[in-house]
């Protein structure tokens, strides 16, 4: 299977194809930010000559064999967080998106997939939306979406997409099926360091008092369980507990006598507040931690001459990427289409 990488990041579409063992080969990606093409050639031990670095300058024509077309636009004009400028051909990130449709009208992969925030189909954006459903229809392509969450997909992050799969008419056979996902809840805990520097903790003491103010309003007032799982330390009301047991304790307090028995441990309430670690939003990603450590070596050896440098470059590559265990679960749907 043979793919071709536009707007590339670090790869997860890619990495989820490598996690299933699907022979592939990835004959060109296209990053324009250094550090993740960089990273992108570490994690896929390619040379940066396959990197075709500007979109606009990419002849679809080349990749008439391509199978696989992956195209997850840029969403600083869609996305709430950015302009909202929306996708304007020649004036917007996010109007890129009309380069990738001439590169797949160009090479005519099997499949096409596109990811973006939830928001591409919020009122504001919905014609925009529909228009691109119409020029894939145009360009003979069958499209099927769906709004995907990585919390559902045996990941613990609540991350909403909107990812739409494109398959050529003359070989659709209306079988393309997104797979349903679970209710396996997953936590931050199976992510999180043990250990975890002092400079991932919080000190901006108005930030922390603004913080738990908010946290206060959230907090039940009485001593019935909280629907947002926060309880004051004190009593818990709850007559299936022992005594003992409905107690939550500060580990600023003295604990009570222990007795044996794993249930009848103290409670302890532990707050300090912390921002995930790079390596923590890696795992978030699906990435793993051996990834993880090899892009921070190579980055720090290219670009920061040997120095411990590059948590605001792992911030922002894990920021931008796809949910790996969500591609998964689209990879696995294509079986018999792509592979």
């Amino acid at each position: 299977m043979k793919v071709l990488s536009l707007f590339s990041g670090i790869g997860a579409f890619e990495r989820a194809i490598e996690n299933k063992n699907i022979e592939h080969e990835i004959v060109n990606y296209c990053e324009k930010d250094r550090y993740a093409s960089y990273a992108y050639s570490k994690l896929f031990r390619l040379s940066e000559a396959k990197n075709l670095w500007d979109v606009n300058w990419v002849d679809g024509t080349h990749f008439k064999d391509i199978y696989l077309v992956t195209y997850g636009f840029p969403c600083t004009d869609i996305s709430l967080a950015g302009s909202c400028k929306g996708i304007i051909k020649g004036e917007t990130k996010s109007g890129l998106l009309f380069e990738a449709l001439r590169i797949i009208e160009e090479a005519r992969p099997k499949v096409a997939i596109a990811e973006n925030v939830r928001n591409l189909v919020s009122k504001m954006f919905i014609s925009d939306f529909h228009n691109l459903i119409n020029e894939l229809d145009r360009l003979g392509y069958n499209s099927y979406w769906k709004i995907l969450s990585g919390i559902n997909y045996n990941s613990a992050h609540s991350r909403e997409r909107v990812f739409i799969v494109s398959i050529r008419k003359d070989i659709d056979k209306g079988s393309f099926k997104f797979k349903e996902g679970n209710d396996n809840l997953v936590t931050l805990e199976s992510i999180t360091e043990n250990f975890v520097d002092e400079k991932y903790y919080c000190k901006d003491n108005s930030y922390l008092k603004n913080f738990l103010n908010k946290i206060n309003k959230r907090i039940c007032k009485d001593k019935e369980p909280s629907k947002f799982g926060l309880m004051r330390v004190g009593t818990i009301k709850n007559p299936h507990m022992l005594q003992m047991n409905r107690r939550v304790f500060s580990e600023l307090g003295a604990s009570p006598t222990l007795v044996t028995g794993s249930d009848s441990i103290p409670k302890i309430i532990q707050c300090k507040v912390r921002k995930l670690t790079p390596l923590e939003c890696w795992r978030l990603m699906g990435f793993s931690s051996e990834d993880y450590w090899l892009v921070r070596k190579a980055l720090e050896e290219q670009f920061y001459n040997g120095k411990d440098c590059t948590d605001t470059q792992m911030y922002k590559m894990a920021g931008n990427s796809i949910v790996i265990q969500v591609a998964e679960s689209i990879i696995e749907s294509l079986k018999g289409i792509l592979y």
